[in-house]
Order: C-alpha cells, then structure tokens, then sequence
C-alpha cells in the first residue's frame, strides 16, 4: 500500500449539488490505467463550554456553524449514536457568533455525554476565518470540515477510520449523495469500495475543482505541518480558504484514497449568496497558480472547472440568478479570463448565450462526454497539459 453569508457555508455549497450529480453519473464508469489499486489572522478569543479529552485522535471532524440551529440538531443526531465511546474521534463545533439556538443545542447534547468541543466567536469573523480556525484547532492526524447541513449515513464515521488507520494518506476523497428535505440513508456495502492512488495527477484528474467541497475532503494534517508556515490567513475573504491547507498536501503529494463508496449526504438546493463568477474565476484561478507548486497539475484544475463544474452551475444560474451576488454579465468575468482555453468556448460559451432550453439540452451532452471521458481515463480533461512527468509533486516528506 502507499506509505459571511448567511451559513458557514461559504462558495463550497455551489459545488455540492453539481459534485453529487457528476458522481452519480459517473462512478458507474471507471477510467483505465495503472494509477489505481483496489481496496492566521486575529480573531476573538473563543469560548469553550468543554473542551476534548483526546490528545492525539486519528481524526478531527470539525463543524464550522453559523445560525442554522435546526441543520446542526439533524448532524449532531446523527453523529452522537456513531460517536459513542469512539475515542479516535475529535468533534468540534466552531460556532461563528449564531444569534439563535445553536449554543443551547451544543449544550444539550453536551448534557447527554456527547464529546464535543464547542468553541464560540464572540463576533462573526467570517466564513473563511472560522474554516482557518477549525483547522489551526484541530488535534487529529486527519482533518474533516464537515458542513452542518450535510449527514453522515449510519456506520459512516467507523467506515471513514478504517480508510484513516488502514495506510498513510495525503488526502482522502470521500464521495457524496443528495437529498432533499428530508434524509433517507443510503446502503453501503460492508466490504469497502476505494482506490489507491500514487499518482497526484491521477488523484487531481478525479476531484479537480471539486477540492473545494469541504465535505468531501479529508487532509492528512501532518502532510501540512511538514511543509513549514504557510500564509492561510491571506485566503480569508477568498471565499475558498480550504484550498491552503488542500494544495499545500497536495504539493507533498505521495498517496491518496478515492471513496467511491456514497458515505455522506449532501444537501440540495443549498447554494448561493456570493459572487459565484468571481470566486470560481478569477479567485480559484489565483489561488490555483499560486499555492500549487505543479502548473501542469494545475492546469487539470482548471481544466475540470470549466469542463466538469460551469457548465451546470451556467445553468443553474440562468435559471435562478437571485440565489447569487454577481451583478456582472458572466461573459465579462469569465471571458477575459479563460478565453484562451478551448473548453471556455465549448463548454461554457454555448450555455451563457444559448436559450435555456438549448442549453439544457448542451449541459445533458456535456454529461455525457464528460462520463465517456472519465472511462477513457481523462483524455479531453488531460490534453493540452505536458507529458506525464513534468511538473510533478516529489511526495517527499
């Protein structure tokens, strides 16, 4: 084996529902290739009601809040029975200064023998700083923001610590489903369903701009720690923190794990109030050049945005544009910016100027491209990106 809006959700929740579509769709095929093998800034001092007994636990799932009492209720319910008498777990609720019932729920279940360490801001500091501050607090050789509207199936957390304790990983992928108003959990199999890969070029060509969904992402902590001081801070008010501590594993890249198996469950219609154009233009594209040390990696990054994630959020936002800030004509934003790659003007071009109706009907064949792409092992996602070997990560620790 390889050795602030109003939740504390930030631009992470537009990728939600096109991540959940796209593994739907595609996890029925999968590439060829033998890259796989089966198997800060300051901010008020926090208040804490208890703080956690664990010293060392092989995972942290950390839950950044703000003012979604009732959402964090349904997640703290679901984790409290798969928590009990788990001492490999951290859980921490890091709770943005929420004006409503949020303290007294922690509280209760605090009162019923959950182990939660509960910081509160005094103030809301922002989405992006209280990310920074779940992952600075975190005690776990792995770290998992959790979303707190998103649920965890039963059996969920002792499937995930068996992926954490079973080899080293830099990064755990861990694939998602939705639902809607209410959850019904999906079955799993027992017998585990993930792939080894040593390739960070094969593990970017599967998540690529999905890196950006905290949910899905679990990051080996001590990976980070090992590549000195880095200026997370400066992300704040990117809307995509996350993707500090992301690239920097990333940049240190020796092995990763693909879950295919659907553990957590995402919750739909759960997007908007940013500047969808700008964070996942211009901002994704800078922090992408400058945090990750490989351009050919990043080049796949890029690639999967426009060809994976802005067709449908295209869509999505032709028809309910209110749900987001921009006040920009997308062309403007997102013309200048990727006009000289081919995928702007075939996959995104046709969607901004096309009717909704034609260009629904564009998005469902880009679907289907995509899912004969991913079989074929990412050749139109890969092309234009120089040869296998330049540019890539050592994964010396």
């Amino acid at each position: 084996m390889c050795a602030a809006c109003p939740a504390e959700s930030t631009a992470l929740r537009s990728v939600l529902g096109v991540a959940c579509i796209l593994s739907v769709v595609d996890d029925i095929v999968e590439p060829r290739g033998d890259d796989r093998r089966q198997r800060g800034t300051p901010k008020p001092m926090p208040q804490e009601l208890q703080p956690s007994e664990i010293r060392k636990p092989l995972l942290t799932l950390a839950v950044p809040t703000y003012n979604r009492a009732g959402r964090l209720k349904e997640l703290l319910s679901v984790l409290a029975e798969q928590l009990k008498d788990e001492r490999r777990v951290e859980l921490i609720v890091s709770d943005n200064g929420s004006p409503d019932e949020t303290p007294s729920v922690v509280q209760d279940f605090l009162n019923r023998g959950l182990r939660v360490r509960y910081i509160r801001n005094a103030q809301n500091i922002g989405p992006d700083a209280n990310f920074l501050q779940c992952f600075e607090q975190a005690l776990g050789k792995y770290v998992w923001l959790f979303s707190d509207d998103d649920l965890i199936v039963p059996g969920g957390i002792a499937k995930i610590l068996s992926y954490c304790g079973a080899a080293e990983y830099d990064l755990i992928w861990v694939s998602a489903y939705p639902f809607g108003e209410f959850h019904k959990p999906h079955a799993f199999e027992t017998r585990g369903d993930a792939i080894e890969i040593s390739d960070p070029r094969a593990y970017i060509k599967r998540i690529n701009v999905f890196f950006t969904f905290i949910t899905g992402n679990i990051i080996n902590k001590e990976t980070v720690l090992g590549a000195g001081a880095k200026p997370f801070a400066s992300l704040v008010g990117t809307g995509l923190m996350q993707l500090g501590w992301t690239y920097t594993a990333l940049n240190r890249f020796a092995c990763g794990l693909y879950i295919r198996e659907k553990l957590i469950a995402v919750r739909e219609n759960a997007t908007g109030g940013y500047k969808l154009f700008q964070v996942f233009g211009p901002a994704l594209a800078t922090i992408t050049k400058g945090w990750l040390e490989s351009a050919n990696l990043g080049r796949i990054v890029m690639n999967g945005t426009l060809q994976r994630f802005w067709p449908l959020m295209l869509l999505q936002y032709k028809k309910n544009s209110i749900a987001f800030t921009d006040e920009e004509d997308p062309r403007s934003v997102l013309t200048p910016l990727f006009k000289d790659n081919i995928r702007y003007w075939v996959f995104l071009y046709p969607v901004i100027v096309l009717p909704s109706s034609l260009a629904a009907v564009w998005v469902f064949v880009i679907r289907i491209l995509n899912r004969l792409d991913k079989a074929a092992g990412f050749p139109m996602l890969n092309w234009g990106v120089s040869g296998n070997g330049a540019g890539q990560p050592s994964g010396n620790r």
